[in-house]
């Protein structure tokens, strides 16, 4: 029998990405994002199931932040983020 979804979203066996400002807009089917361990600030973020979620971009998120949701497009300033495949 496999695993649930949210079991192997939340273990990573889906696979991630790793961002950082070099990357340009990222693009795909995410289900969270990781802050990397010197914090990062993005410059956009699309989260289709989250309200005012362009409200992430352009603040200093502290290392380890971690938010879920639908998120399609991530754009990072500084740092390094890692968003999870859902």
């Amino acid at each position: 029998m496999g695993s649930p979804a949210y079991t192997e979203q939340s273990l990573g066996k889906r696979g991630s990405k790793v961002i950082n400002s070099s990357d340009g807009a990222t693009t795909g089917k995410f289900v969270s994002l990781v802050v990397g361990p010197g914090g990062a600030t993005l410059s956009a973020i699309t989260i289709g199931n989250k309200d005012n979620a362009s409200r992430l971009a352009s603040i200093s998120l502290p290392a380890g932040y971690t938010t879920y949701g639908n998120i399609t497009s991530v754009t990072v300033s500084s740092g390094i983020v890692e968003v999870y495949n859902s």
